[in-house]
């Protein structure tokens, strides 16, 4: 069954039925979606992990059912509903079907392996000339079909799972292997030309340097290493990011796009108070705006679109993220290190940082509706899980243990 999810993974990620079309008429991600289904209720052995975030996520897909339902602009035949229920669908399987670390291994390492491969290709097809002209500048894209500010999003929100990956490296190659995932993640969004993702990139740069015990060595290699980095890129791309400090310095149309997202906020302030419980419905705001755009903000999105119901529910998501988090560090403090601990606790941690990541480019982004909320959720409490068993079974010995010494 694992390795069917990690199918799955790629087809959603990679998405091949779109950047081949003669795929897409064949619809193979319906069918695998299908057999997928198919097998884990015939043969797969069930045991539900019990978490507190799948109250949170209970939650939102509530208020998207309501706010769908309740929508004059979208029913559920809509594709932004369509495609977060299949988001849905996956956090059932992982949670039902994986029972052991090593499958969980499996999955983050699959995982980071298909991000590898989404920017490789997205790579290729940039020196190839596939790009998109915003802003005044050629910018890269996903090979995905997505814009280069959501491309950007993704590999961001992939780097955190680099860190449990850590764990689990034996050999010279395996680092080097990670170095050069770092690499490509963030050559991949200073193409893109987002300036969020620029901004979190070097957020993730400078936390990663100040946090860590090779704190020295990695502030000396962001000194040296930032600016040979800066001057690589094309004058177009250092202006494009100088426009965070000085709008001045980028074209007009670049500071009328940040004075849009602040109209698009009280758009969806006055939005909100024409339907406070509900909402317009999943993707209704370029509709009810009538300007045929996103908010750009994951803020104005989740109070137009899903109401005070659906900010009630990301609320209570975000909580149970945190309180995975704090609980997992009490845990991982009381297992003895002798116990290997380490990789189930950094897949909490890098999801703990990945949440931070979804709200920073909450400010600049509509973001609800992205996978990395669902998965991510999945990855933390099964790593919840299997840390408690350690933490268990660290007890156990020492009960053990205790007799004897009295003895």
């Amino acid at each position: 069954m694992i390795y069917l999810l990690v199918g799955y993974m790629w087809l959603f990620i990679h998405r091949p039925f779109e950047i081949w079309p003669w795929l897409g008429a064949l619809h193979i991600e319906r069918v695998y979606v299908l057999a997928t289904l198919i097998y884990w209720a015939l043969c797969v052995p069930k045991s539900w992990t019990r978490n507190r975030i799948t109250w949170g996520i209970g939650f939102l897909a509530s208020a998207i059912t309501l706010a769908t339902f309740f929508s004059r602009y979208t029913d559920f035949n809509s594709q932004a509903v369509q495609n977060w229920f299949k988001i849905l669908v996956f956090y059932f399987l992982v949670m039902s079907s994986v029972r052991e670390e090593r499958e969980l291994r499996i999955l983050i390492v699959a995982f980071i392996v298909i991000m590898g491969l989404l920017e490789l290709h997205s790579f290729r097809e940039y020196l190839c000339g596939r790009g998109e002209s915003r802003m005044g500048i050629w910018r890269m894209n996903g090979v995905d079909n997505s814009d280069p500010n959501s491309f950007a999003g993704s590999v961001n929100y992939g780097i955190p799972m680099l860190l449990p990956a850590l764990a689990l490296v034996r050999k010279k190659w395996h680092y080097l292997a990670l170095a050069v995932a770092v690499a490509l993640a963030c050559l991949c969004v200073l193409l893109t030309g987002s300036r969020t993702g620029f901004a979190c990139i070097v957020l993730l740069a400078g936390s990663a340097a100040l946090l860590s015990r090779y704190r020295w060595r990695l502030t000396l290699l962001v000194f040296l290493g930032a600016p040979l980095i800066w001057f690589s890129l094309s004058v177009s791309l250092q202006n494009r990011y100088m426009t965070l400090i000085d709008p001045s310095v980028g074209p007009r149309n670049a500071q009328a796009s940040a004075e849009d997202r602040q109209i698009f906020f009280w758009q969806a302030v006055d939005i909100w108070k024409n339907n406070p419980i509900f909402g317009i419905g999943p993707g209704c705001f370029r509709i009810a705006n009538e300007t045929g755009m996103q908010p750009h903000n994951l803020y104005a999105q989740t109070m137009s679109e899903l109401g005070t119901f659906g900010v009630i529910s990301l609320v209570t998501m975000i909580l149970c993220y945190l309180m995975n988090y704090f609980e997992a560090r009490r845990v991982y403090l009381a297992i003895p290190p002798s116990h290997d601990a380490v990789f189930c606790y950094r897949v909490i941690v890098a999801t703990a940082i990945a949440l931070l990541q979804l709200l920073f480019f909450g400010l600049g982004g509509h973001n609800l509706y992205r996978y990395n909320w669902i998965w991510y959720a999945a990855f933390a409490a099964l790593a919840l899980r299997f840390l408690n068993y350690h933490y268990n079974n660290c007890t156990e010995e020492a009960c053990q243990v205790a007799p004897t010494v009295a003895e």
